[in-house]
Order: structure tokens, then C-alpha cells, then sequence
């Protein structure tokens, strides 16, 4: 950790994808907050956000897009997902899951699948594994909502980003960069970290008001697509180059 703060000391500047990071790495790292610059994350829009939201009249599709691992919390939304199949009834939800899975997370993914199992909810979840863009597209635009509730503090999300561009609301944690892109984009709703009860209510509000959840996914998208695509990024970072050249 001293090499590293040591060799900070000859970098001029530095780039950042969230307020949150920017504030963490200052303090870790002991750089001057000032020589820390946020670039907001951009993704290639191409084929995001063409489809029109028009939910299954009978069934609630939550989604988690990311590695299957216990750090990005799919167990806490495996416990939510129960809690909300017994205040609603099993045959009106279901938990869609994408993402890597390896070969050391197999067991955790396996544990999950037996949990929903003895709920009797196997036939309420469905993981497709990893996803390339054309299915990771058709994936999220199968969604009511997404939920990635991680336990550690985020720095990034980009799946928050590529939910939003599809119009999908998003419930998240309200840690590490999440507060900032919710309120940014104002897409989706923040609830107690760690906390499968809290985590399901925040579900289970957006499932009660449909108006509520297309208003979110509505101004979510607009917001992405206008300060969170890869051409507005590429400019924010040329304008941080350009201060240093």
C-alpha cells in the first residue's frame, strides 16, 4: 500500500466513474481530492430502449443481470423473491437471472436453486447463464424490473445503466454509487443494504403501481440515453486529457 501511495504522487491526474469512488479513492489513496476527475460511465446505445413497455398482465418478472457470485447479492434477492411469492402468491412472480457463473460460485448458484427448491418456486426461476449482447438485449426487455442488491459498495453498476436504457426500473441498495445514479437519472428506487425484507417491500411497491414503475423506467431511459452513452463519456474524458497536455 505505501508503493502504491507513493507512486500516485507522480500521476497528474486521475479518472473516476462515480462521486463515490472518487471520494473513497481520495481518502485511500491520499490523492488531493482536486486531481480526481468524474467521467460518468457511457454504454453503446445501439438497440436499447426501442421496445414498448408492455407487462404481462400475470406475471411479475424481476431480473438480475451480473456474475452469479455471493459479493453482487443474488442470494438476497433469492430470499426476497420468496418473501414476495408468499405475500402475493408464487404464480404471479418470477426471478429471471443472467450473468458469468464460475467454476468456484457453482456451489453458491446450486445452494440457491435448492433454496427456491424447497420453497417450492423452482418453477418460478430461471437462470440462462452468460449472455451476448443480442440476448442480454432480449433479456432485459423481458423484465418489469431489476435488481442487482450488492453487498459490497459499488463503484460502477453498469447494469443499473443497460436496465435503464432498456426502460426497466431498477431497485437497488442504497450504498456506493447507486444513490448517485438514481438520483441522476431518477430510474429506480434505493432500499436498506443487506436486507431482503426491505429489498422485497421496494419490489413489491413497484409491482402495485404500474404508473409509478413506467414513469421510473420512462425517465430512467430518457436520462441514459441523453448523459450516459459512450460518445458523451469519450468527450468527458478527451476534455480531462486536455486539461493535462
Amino acid at each position: 500500500m505505501g508503493l502504491l501511495k507513493e507512486r500516485c504522487r507522480d500521476i497528474d491526474g486521475f479518472i473516476a466513474t462515480s462521486d463515490y469512488y472518487a471520494d473513497f479513492i481520495s481518502g485511500y489513496l491520499e490523492i488531493a481530492r482536486n486531481r480526481i476527475h468524474v467521467v460518468k460511465l457511457g454504454i453503446h446505445l445501439e438497440g436499447f430502449g426501442h421496445a414498448t413497455y408492455a407487462p404481462d398482465k400475470d406475471t411479475f418478472t424481476i431480473g438480475y443481470l451480473a456474475r452469479i457470485c455471493p459479493e453482487k447479492g443474488l442470494h438476497l434477492l433469492v430470499d426476497a423473491f420468496h418473501r414476495l411469492a408468499e405475500k402475493v402468491g408464487r404464480e404471479k412472480v418470477f426471478l429471471k437471472v443472467a450473468g458469468y457463473l464460475g467454476k468456484r460460485d457453482r456451489p453458491y448458484l446450486d445452494h440457491l436453486s435448492e433454496q427456491l427448491k424447497d420453497w417450492d418456486l423452482s418453477d418460478r426461476f430461471e437462470y440462462i447463464g452468460e449472455v451476448d449482447r443480442r440476448r442480454k438485449l432480449a433479456f432485459l426487455e423481458s423484465l418489469d424490473v431489476l435488481s442487482v442488491p450488492t453487498t459490497y459498495r459499488e463503484p460502477k453498476g453498469l447494469y443499473v445503466l443497460e436496465a435503464l436504457a432498456s426502460g426497466v426500473p431498477v431497485v437497488q441498495p442504497a450504498h456506493g454509487a447507486f444513490p448517485e445514479l438514481i438520483q441522476a437519472t431518477g430510474g429506480g428506487i434505493l432500499v436498506e443494504p443487506d436486507s431482503p425484507e426491505s429489498l422485497a417491500d421496494g419490489i413489491h411497491t413497484l409491482m402495485l403501481d404500474f404508473e409509478l414503475r413506467a414513469f421510473l423506467g420512462t425517465q430512467g431511459r430518457a436520462k441514459v440515453h441523453q448523459d450516459y452513452n459512450d460518445e458523451v463519456m469519450a468527450d468527458a474524458t478527451l476534455k480531462v486529457y486536455e486539461r493535462y497536455v
